[in-house]
């Protein structure tokens, strides 16, 4: 579930375009600190986002760095626990993602990830014991719910509750952040459910929004409109609540006012259209929503 949570350069000002730069340049730069090279390579949008949630970054507002190389200035920021908890939170969602898709898929590449990042992965788990332990323990409460065919709300709180106790392994948290983080959480889980839904359906795998009487999701959108409507209040009241009483007084919290304004609904309007969503960005942070159709 990587990449959805992307921002809308044009109704951004340059403060907070450099902030999120920042910051997705600084988990990218904890992740190498703490877990290598390789590591980098698996750098989501969406933990950038719970960095900014966090407010991991001591001066948001800073000159970039170079991307590459040891300076001993980008090493005194970045080489602090709290970037070093970001990359763990990059890195063990990864290796479920891994595992799961070993799992249903008997999948070689996903294997040679896994013990590729072996090392990393046990790195993580070691030295953060909590995190490690939120994050095997909701995918293992998730993966129980789907043997039982559980309906997309159900699934989507325990997928909002891993989220939860995961950032508070990092620190505690704010009413705002902690209702932040799970309704965020929540549009995730269903959003990706409704971008998989095509190749869950041929692939025979479990989909919470999974009809019998619609094998595209052409049909499904057509069919069960009122259905995806409904689902889509729910989150966006949620969504709403949120957006009230989020502080907007740092360019970390206007950021965050503007995923819930911008990015969400026009993620949610690309996937609705039918467009496939890129998951895992490996490329520019400033990726734009047409260069991917």
């Amino acid at each position: 579930m990587f990449g959805y949570l992307t921002m809308q350069r044009q109704f951004m000002t340059w403060k907070m375009q450099r902030c999120y730069r920042n910051y997705y340049c600084g988990t990218c730069f904890g992740l190498e600190f703490h877990y290598g090279q390789v590591s980098r390579l698996l750098l989501s949008y969406d933990v950038a986002l719970l960095g900014i949630v966090l407010q991991c970054h001591a001066d948001p507002l800073m000159e970039r760095e170079p991307c590459f190389g040891q300076c001993r200035e980008c090493r005194s920021l970045f080489c602090q626990s709290i970037w070093g908890q970001m990359g763990a939170v990059n890195l063990l969602l990864v290796n479920e993602k891994l595992k799961d898709d070993i799992n249903d898929d008997r999948s070689l590449k996903a294997y040679a990830g896994k013990l590729l990042l072996a090392r990393k992965i046990r790195r993580a788990q070691k030295r953060y014991p909590d995190m490690a332990r939120a994050i095997e323990k909701g995918y293992g409460d998730i993966y129980v719910l789907e043997q039982q065919n559980s309906g997309v709300r159900e699934i989507e709180e325990c997928f909002a509750d891993m989220m939860e106790h995961t950032m508070s392994a990092c620190r505690a948290l704010k009413e705002w952040e902690r209702r932040y983080i799970r309704c965020i959480s929540k549009w995730i889980y269903y959003i990706d459910a409704l971008d998989d839904y095509e190749e869950d359906f041929k692939e025979k795998k479990f989909n919470p929004l999974k009809k019998e009487d619609a094998e595209t999701f052409y049909e499904y959108s057509r069919r069960y409109i009122l259905t995806i409507g409904e689902d889509l209040r729910h989150l966006y009241e949620e969504i709403a609540a949120v957006h009230k009483m989020l502080p907007v007084h740092s360019t970390e919290e206007r950021l965050l006012a503007h995923l819930l304004t911008a990015g969400i609904p026009a993620t949610t309007a690309r996937i609705l259209s039918g467009r496939k969503q890129l998951k895992l960005k490996l490329g520019s942070i400033w990726e734009q929503a047409g260069r991917l159709i």
